[in-house]
């Protein structure tokens, strides 16, 4: 039965309906193998952003918090030796995924990843399904928040102050996991519903911690949202497209182009075109262009850093990770073009350990973040353009000799993804901060097989550590 008055919205529009049907015809065998490796390519580094993510100063903090607040322990807290229920379990788990800015992004920008896939384990974990409904709802979050981020006005108010995880993630995550669910397609409707009042995320957050709730919250509200909605709670079933506040007006914008979300639906899936990509850094993705260039520099030149005198970076304008020539912190360092432009000429790389407070303010990066220049070319396509930016690093020597990279495409871009073994040892690094080796492997294994696992909460367990 509806629970809304047609009369609210555009005559003929029914986004949120035709969003729901296509939703509904998605079925894993179904899906290309393409599409299906991908999925597992994205959930392999998801988990290893977790494990690590675990390991950094938020992950304590959040430990001690859902100790204190108990819960029935049915879904694993990653990186840890906790259980909890599936929202806070999905809430602290998303937030470890999105702690480092390691995980994927994607064009247009967000992360895809942190939202959802922490939603579905908690969820699958604590129900007993089987992975391949895992994966199948995977590449649904994916689908749906990739459709609406086609739909924004990205250049304008308000979508380009709200940081995307908050609002797309959570409406991908409910979608997500009612599809792991299997509710029905008004049960689903009315998820979609009740996720689309809990978007939020404001980009002044950046550099703390609680840039990480962003995620957080999208993927505890998609279960949640789940959750209620299979028990009847009610939404507006027009909420995207409805023009008395609904999600299309207040957050993807007056321009928005809202039949982009369910134009081309799954044809192809926006996991195979443009593709995802999987960070090679654990910094902001407008950095790494910069980082590129740098290091290729140093591994060319044979750079001694003591001999350089000033270093010029160009990037695109705008481009936000300009702006941030001294970070108060570490965790802030990972929004700073400065900050990992020094890193990649001092070390040689940029890793999860390079943005502690103590490499921060250590006398070396404090020397070398003098030297270093931002400049916001006009002439170059903005930062926030994936596609088409592209960035310079010149560096000019004590004896006045100039060198210059540019890089057009970073490492890890869809177009010029990492190897196999490149991901690998991404994630052993993340993984080995948490798991022994032995179960690392053993993780990879599970992974690469999942949608042969019968029950995804049979491998839960290789997640979890002794800490607390």
């Amino acid at each position: 039965m509806s629970t809304r008055n047609r009369a609210d919205h555009h005559p003929g529009s029914n986004i949120t309906e035709r969003l729901v049907q296509c939703i509904d015809t998605v079925r894993f065998e179904r899906l290309p193998q393409e599409v299906i490796q991908i999925a597992k390519v994205v959930a392999l580094d998801g988990i290893a952003n977790m494990l690590a993510g675990s390991t950094q100063p938020l992950g304590e903090i959040l430990a001690r918090y859902l100790s204190s607040m108990g819960g029935v322990p049915t879904s694993s807290v990653i990186g840890t030796g906790l259980k909890t229920n599936p929202p806070m379990a999905a809430f602290a788990n998303a937030a470890f995924c999105h702690s480092m800015d390691y995980e994927a992004m994607w064009w247009p920008p967000t992360h895809p990843t942190s939202p959802v896939l922490p939603a579905l384990l908690a969820l699958a974990e604590h129900e007993g399904l089987p992975g391949r409904k895992a994966l199948e709802a995977l590449v649904v979050g994916f689908e749906v928040q990739g459709r609406l981020n086609l739909c924004a006005d990205w250049y304008n108010e308000p979508y380009s102050y709200f940081h995307p995880p908050g609002t797309i993630g959570v409406i991908g995550s409910a979608a997500a996991c009612s599809k792991l669910l299997g509710l029905d397609f008004w049960k689903t409707r009315m998820a979609i519903g009740i996720a689309a009042s809990r978007t939020g995320g404001l980009w002044a957050n950046a550099g703390t911690m609680t840039k990480s709730q962003h995620s957080a919250n999208a993927a505890r509200s998609g279960v949640e949202c789940t959750l209620l909605a299979r028990e009847g709670y009610t939404s507006n079933e027009a909420v995207i497209e409805s023009r008395k506040g609904g999600f299309g007006q207040l957050v993807l914008g007056e321009k928005a182009d809202l039949e982009a979300a369910v134009r081309g639906f799954g044809n192809p899936y926006r996991m195979v075109d443009p593709g995802i990509t999987i960070k090679k850094y654990p910094a902001q993705t407008t950095t790494h262009w910069c980082i590129d260039a740098a290091l290729r520099l140093r591994e060319q030149h044979h750079l001694d850093p003591s001999q350089l005198h000033k270093v010029v970076a160009r990037v695109g304008r705008p481009n936000w990770s300009a702006h941030w020539p001294k970070p108060t912190s570490g965790l802030e360092g990972k929004f700073s073009i400065h900050y990992t432009v020094a890193l990649a000429l001092l070390d040689g790389k940029v890793t999860i350990d390079s943005f502690s407070d103590e490499r921060r303010f250590s006398a070396d990066i404090e020397e070398m973040l003098g030297k270093i220049t931002i400049i916001e070319d006009e002439t170059i396509p903005p930062g926030l353009n994936f596609a088409t930016t592209w960035a310079t690093v010149a560096i000019t020597l004590r004896d006045g000799q100039v060198l210059e990279a540019r890089c057009d495409v970073p490492r890890g871009r869809w177009d010029n993804p990492l190897t196999r073994e490149e991901r690998l040892a991404k994630f052993h690094d993340c993984a080995r901060r948490v798991l022994t080796p032995r179960k690392a492997e053993q993780v990879v294994q599970w992974v690469e097989e999942m949608d042969k696992l019968d029950s995804v909460t049979k491998f839960m367990p290789l997640l979890r550590s002794e800490r607390c």
